[in-house]
């Protein structure tokens, strides 16, 4: 009879710990989720001003980094 008292509080031990463990993974999770999202959101920015400066833009392109070298 004690065995069993005993394993029983070993397994409502264990359910807790995993309980707590599953919120912690779950947080994780969802914050991982938040910066993949931001990271893409800055890639894209990135993405589009370099398709701004191509190759039909190169002209103005160097003339403001000139500009912002001059200026710094």
């Amino acid at each position: 009879l004690a065995d069993v008292n005993e394993l029983t509080t070993i397994k409502q031990e264990l359910n807790y710990r995993i309980s707590v463990q599953s919120a912690k993974l779950l947080r994780l999770l969802k914050q991982k989720d938040r910066l993949v999202h931001k990271v893409q959101k800055n890639c894209d920015i990135v993405t589009a001003c370099l398709q701004a400066v191509s190759q039909k833009r190169c002209k103005y392109f160097l003339c403001m980094c000139v500009l912002v070298y001059v200026v710094y």
